[in-house]
């Protein structure tokens, strides 16, 4: 399980943000706060405006309305500029195709001020790329561009980093160690945001998951909690449902109802008792179940519920 230290530093605050292309809102009302050295997953169906966002928290386009606050920077239309403490990784990375990796980055490192041959070396070897490869980066691999995307990212030590699909062109073997980088690069008090359609990926390295739909939060996830076994019970009728959800009450258990393809009346609840007793306990209430089953939630349950919603 992935712990998150609370108290820590905030590093991002967004207050009602919205960003609107012409009569089109891509981003509406995101309130968002990202904390020092946690990692913040952002997920939802392609155009939900990730991408935008993550544009905003960089200072390369300005919200139509809200407030941006970045590393203590409020960022708006006379300040629009990109922090110098913040590693940005968006789409594709755009190097001088017939230079190599570490060329490539020693001619970033003069445009964003020196940085030691050392360090480019280093910076290289933690992303899993080799400082001696003379090759061309039009050579590379698209996982192998990727990494130098990241590379390039984390040349300045960032305070913040933003990461948009940073798992693309790569291999199973190469997704482990990503996780395992990112991992040790948040440890160090860096925090880090990303989006990306690996949704299992996601729910193993986030603190945090957000769910986006037409533009807005719709739901948000703490994945150090989310994976505790809950009981789902369905009943057909509204009477069973009241009873139900005075049931979970009288316990103090936190419940979540919805409506399943079969029209029956459904319920998430921790599994703090024993799926027999829960069983028994609502039948004596006068309760008819209709099915009742230990699950364990996924944020793929939880994104596939969110697109169905959205397209009803």
């Amino acid at each position: 399980m992935r712990v998150f230290p609370n108290h820590r530093q905030s590093i991002v605050s967004l207050r009602q943000v919205g960003k609107r292309y012409r009569s089109h809102w891509v981003l509406q009302d995101i309130d968002l706060t990202l904390s020092e050295g946690e990692i913040v997953g952002f997920i939802g169906p392609n155009g939900a405006g990730k991408t935008t966002l993550m544009k905003i928290m960089a200072g390369l386009t300005r919200a139509t309305t809200g407030s941006v606050e970045v590393l203590g920077q409020r960022l708006d239309a006379h300040s629009l500029r990109t922090p110098p403490d913040i590693g940005i990784v968006l789409e594709q990375v755009g190097f001088v195709p017939y230079l190599s990796g570490q060329r490539n980055l020693t001619m970033l490192s003069t445009i964003r001020g020196t940085v030691s041959a050392e360090r480019i070396a280093t910076t290289l070897q933690l992303v899993g790329l080799d400082p001696q490869d003379r090759r061309p980066v039009r050579a590379y691999s698209l996982g192998m561009r990727q990494r130098l995307g990241l590379a390039q990212a984390l040349l300045n030590t960032p305070k913040l980093l933003l990461l948009d699909e940073p798992t693309n062109g790569l291999d199973p073997s190469g997704i482990i160690e990503l996780r395992t980088l990112l991992r040790k690069i948040a440890e160090t008090g860096t925090t880090i945001f990303l989006a990306s359609h690996l949704l299992t990926e996601v729910e193993q390295l986030c603190h945090r998951v957000l769910l986006v739909q037409q533009g807005r939060v719709v739901k948000e996830i703490d994945t150090t909690t989310s994976n505790i076994t809950q009981i789902h019970l369905a009943v057909s009728d509204d009477p069973d449902a009241v009873l139900v959800t005075q049931w979970a009450h009288r316990r103090n258990l936190p419940v979540e109802s919805g409506r399943d393809a079969y029209g029956y009346q459904t319920f998430l609840f921790p599994a703090i008792y024993p799926v027999p007793q829960v069983i028994r306990e609502l039948v004596e209430a006068g309760v008819r179940i209709e099915s009742a089953s230990l699950t364990r939630p996924s944020l793929e349950t939880e994104f596939l519920a969110i697109t169905r919603q959205g397209r009803e």
